[in-house]
């Protein structure tokens, strides 16, 4: 599922994490649903039309390959870096996975 309103992605906004990567930025939050959420946000400052949309085809694609391995529930913002643009999807992928796992490391040793 993803996030699609204005009230979801403020409610992300103000409780959530934020982790920074080579390519993106992850701004997260565990969540109490039995699934988890993702949004993406892409300003026309990372690029032309079409680097946009490649960037979020690449990101949904991550995500729907490896939401099933997440340790629980999470809202998920992804943002491009600057140079996201030239990544491979399997970068993206990677990444995504090692923010996240970051995320969970730091969130346990909260507990």
């Amino acid at each position: 599922m993803r996030l699609r309103t204005r009230k979801q992605y403020q409610r992300m906004a103000n409780g959530s994490s934020r982790y920074i990567g080579r390519w993106i930025i992850l701004d997260l939050r565990f969540n109490d649903r039995s699934h988890s959420q993702l949004g993406i946000t892409v300003t026309r400052r990372f690029g032309k039309a079409h680097q946009r949309n490649r960037f979020k085809r690449i990101v949904r694609e991550a995500f729907r390959l490896s939401h099933h391995t997440f340790p629980q529930a999470l809202l998920l913002n992804v943002k491009p870096r600057t140079l996201a643009h030239q990544a491979k999807m399997q970068d993206i992928q990677a990444e995504l996975m090692e923010l996240i796992n970051q995320a969970y490391r730091h969130y346990q040793k909260l507990s």
